[in-house]
């Protein structure tokens, strides 16, 4: 397994081999690519209640999708949100993606959970970010917060699951059934 660099990965995308739309050469790093943050989010529709996601079919009640007002995504103190990536991203079979939140974000008390993009992968990336702080925390549209990693991968697999060509923010399956 090898990690791309800005070359590498620069040459894929005009080669097609990786697809990242819209694509601006400037998200391309010295290691990776920075995404973008789109236009919506989703949060928790109520708070102080028992979430059992082994219990749950569906989630579509738990959540609400909010677009970004005023270009803006206010994080509540000790809360989280899933963001969607502005770009919508396809690796081949032989590359997968380690997500990152950007150090710059982290520092302001920002977190999120380990991510992997599937070998295979296609849609937007739905990333849950975690506030930490005790402050409100605002992101906004455009801004660069998803540093993420391409290695390439030993065999040939596509990823077929649940979240293959997901569009916008994308909320959690049920789980019932799996537990």
């Amino acid at each position: 397994m090898g990690i791309l660099t800005h070359d590498v990965i620069l040459k894929s995308i005009l080669n097609k081999e990786i697809i990242i739309d819209p694509f601006d050469e400037s998200i391309v790093r010295e290691n990776g690519v920075d995404l973008r943050v789109g236009y919506e989010y989703a949060q928790y529709a109520f708070s102080n209640q028992i979430v059992d996601p082994c219990e749950i079919e569906s989630s579509s009640g738990l959540f609400k999708i909010v677009e970004a007002k005023d270009s803006r995504i206010p994080i509540p103190p000790n809360s989280f949100v899933l963001l969607t990536t502005l770009e919508k991203v396809k690796l081949p079979d032989n590359l997968v993606g380690f997500c990152n939140l950007r150090s710059t974000l982290a520092r302001y008390g920002l977190s999120m959970s380990p991510t992997i993009i599937d070998v295979g992968f296609e849609g937007n990336i739905t990333i849950e970010i975690i506030n930490t702080s005790g402050n409100y925390i605002v992101l906004r549209p455009g801004m660069r917060f998803l540093h993420v990693i391409l290695a390439t991968a030993e065999g040939k697999y596509s990823y077929k699951g649940t979240y293959l060509k997901q569009k916008g923010v994308t909320i959690p399956k049920g789980m019932k059934g799996e537990c």
